[in-house]
Order: structure tokens, then sequence, then C-alpha cells
């Protein structure tokens, strides 16, 4: 809401800018001078034709450019700009002069130079009654057919640099969300097998919490169906989504794991990218727990005012190689994508330890 409230004003401001642009660095010296629209006809002209160029830039933003520029009908795009081009230079003409055509066509100019009173009060005369001067190509004033071709100019190249600036940037958000996509779909079945192996484990034992086990596994997997495909979820659902899981783990280690588990600060108001911290915390259960000894992992979250942070420690174990999943270097790729220089990953990977430092900013 606050980021479309900002863009709006930012365009309210733009355009007034534009709107008062002729206004500025006048001839009588001074920085600024208000247009006196009720009273200067030739304030009202200029105030009129900027308001129609300003319309044009938004009609050729949003209707001329995606309709004849982004598909491939060049040509007739050109075309039409040229045509109002035109048009816009017709309409500054006849506005600036509204007598100029009645009165050069009914009287001669030797007329008016004897009787000047005939001519529109506050309008500038015909140019049949100005006289011819030297004009400095460099230092010299634009005429009016090329101070509005010149502003007519800028704002449909600008409107154009906009418009293909921002499908640019729509073609890269399309290609991020594309790989965050893949990158989500890999890793779900890979916590899904992970999961159904340690209830299989207990179901081989026959053991008593097997069916605790299979709730836990439904709640998990609710959470990811409902929740994954988010952009961001509430800090504190994600954090409910761990304790479950590191409980689901605890009922089928048993005691051959002790977990130091702790969450601090609060997660109230905060969002964060579904997900994103699981694969650290499965990483060092898949690597860090031996059933034929007591194994220790350490899981720590931190959250402040304006970050969250993650330390996650385990020792190895040398009944399975110690090499980082598949859900764990799509996770470290996630970051790249979803918080790029608002994370700090440094993973320590040692013969007797791996150890996961994280922070990022939650914005």
């Amino acid at each position: 809401m606050k980021a479309k409230f900002s863009l709006y004003a930012k365009h309210i401001v733009l355009c007034l800018a534009f709107l008062f642009l002729p206004y500025a660095f006048t001839s009588t010296n001074t920085i600024f001078s208000l247009p006196h629209l009720a009273t200067n006809p030739h304030d009202r002209i200029y105030f009129f034709i900027y308001f129609t160029l300003l319309c044009f830039f938004y009609f050729n933003y949003y209707y001329l450019i995606p309709k004849f520029y982004f598909s491939e009908k060049k040509f007739l795009y050109y075309s039409i700009i040229v045509i109002f081009l035109l048009f816009f230079l017709w309409i500054s003409t006849t506005l600036d002069h509204p007598a100029r055509n009645f009165l050069d066509f009914r009287n001669p100019p030797e007329h008016f130079e004897h009787n000047p009173g005939l001519f529109p009060k506050d309008f500038p005369p015909p140019p049949s009654l100005v006289k011819e001067q030297p004009f400095d190509f460099v230092g010299g004033p634009p005429t009016q057919y090329g101070h509005t071709a010149l502003v007519y100019l800028i704002g449909v190249i600008s409107s154009l640099l906009f418009a293909i600036t921002g499908r640019l940037q729509l073609v890269e958000k399309e290609k991020v969300k594309s790989e965050l996509a893949f990158l989500k779909a890999q890793i779900n079945p890979h916590f899904l097998f992970n999961t159904l192996n340690s209830i299989y484990a207990l179901a081989l034992k026959k053991d008593d919490k097997t069916p605790d086990a299979v709730v836990q596994l439904s709640e998990l997997m609710r959470y990811i169906m409902t929740n994954s495909n988010d952009e961001v979820i509430e800090l504190s659902k994600e954090i409910n989504y761990i304790n479950n899981f590191i409980s689901l783990q605890k009922t089928r280690l048993g005691d051959t794991v002790n977990v130091d588990y702790k969450v601090s600060g609060k997660t109230f108001g905060k969002q964060i990218t579904p997900l994103i911290l699981i694969s650290f915390i499965e990483n060092a259960f898949k690597y860090g727990v031996n059933p034929d000894q007591t194994s220790e992992i350490c899981i720590t979250i931190d959250v402040n005012e304006e970050d969250l942070k993650l330390f996650v420690s385990n020792k190895k174990t040398f009944s399975v190689q110690s090499e980082s999943g598949i859900g764990l270097q799509n996770t470290i790729e996630r970051l790249k994508l979803v918080y790029p220089n608002k994370h700090q990953l440094k993973i320590e990977d040692t013969l007797k330890e791996y150890v996961v430092n994280l922070s990022i900013k939650l914005g």
C-alpha cells in the first residue's frame, strides 16, 4: 500500500513539474513566474498544449507501445507518432495565433501597419507583420514549432525507454519466479522422501510413536501445500513449521540425539520467504546423526527488529558421506534470488563439525 502511494505521489509531482515547466526561467529574469490562466491567453495556450502532451505521454506508454510497438507493428507505431506530431504542431500554431489566417486572408499586411488596434489583444501579430531578424542557431531561442516538437519527441523517447525497461524487468522477474518454482519443486519431494523414511523406520520397530509421527507429517505437508508457493509468509508460521519438524525428528531418533533448540525475539508482524530455513536444519539431522552413538545438534533462531539470525551446528558422523544435499544447495540458490544483498551466509565445514551462520534482513 505504501509503495503504491509513493508511486502515485511521484507521478503527481512529475506531472505538475512538467505542466509548470514553461513558466520557469522567464524572460523577466525571474526563476519562476506563476501562469496567469485567467487573464493571459498565451499562458492558457501553453498550459493546454503541455497538458495535452502529458496526456499523450500516458496514452503512448499504456496503449500505443503495448498495442503496436511490442506487437511487432513498429511501422504503424511510428506512423501514428508522426501523425500525432503533425497534430500537435497544428494545434500549437492555431491556438497561439487564432486570428492569423482570418486576418491575413481578409486584409493585407499594410492595413494592420496603419491600424494595429485591429489585431486581437494579448496575441502576437501574424508573421507577415513581424520583421525578419537574424537567427543564431546556437544561441537563438527555439521557434514555436521547434519547441513543441522538442517536448513531444522527448516525451515519446522517454516513454519508450520506460516501457522497454519495464518489460525487461518483468521478463527478469518472471525468470526468477520460474527458477524459484523449479527449486521448490526439488525441495518438497526431497523433504517428503526423508520424512517418509523416518516414519518407515518407526513402523519397522513397531514403535507406538508411529501414529503421532504420521499426524505430524500431515501437518508439515499441509503447510508445504498451502504456503510454499507464497512469496512471503508470517514468520510465526514458519517457526511453528520448524517446531513440528524438529519434534518429528525427536520422535524418530529418540535418545540417540541431543537437540539444543532455542527461539528468541518477537516474530509478530514479521514476514519471511517460506522454507528458506528448513534445509539447513534438515541437513543437520540428515548428516549429523548416527544411530550407534549419541549425536549433538544445536539450533538457535534469534529475531530482532531488523533481521533474523540462524545458527545450526552438528558434529559430523561417518556412517554416511557428509555431503550437502540437493535441498541445501537449492536453498543457497534461493537466498541469492530472494534476498540479494540482504543476507549473509557463512558455512564452516571441517572434519569434525558442520556450522551454519545465516543472517537475513526481514525488511
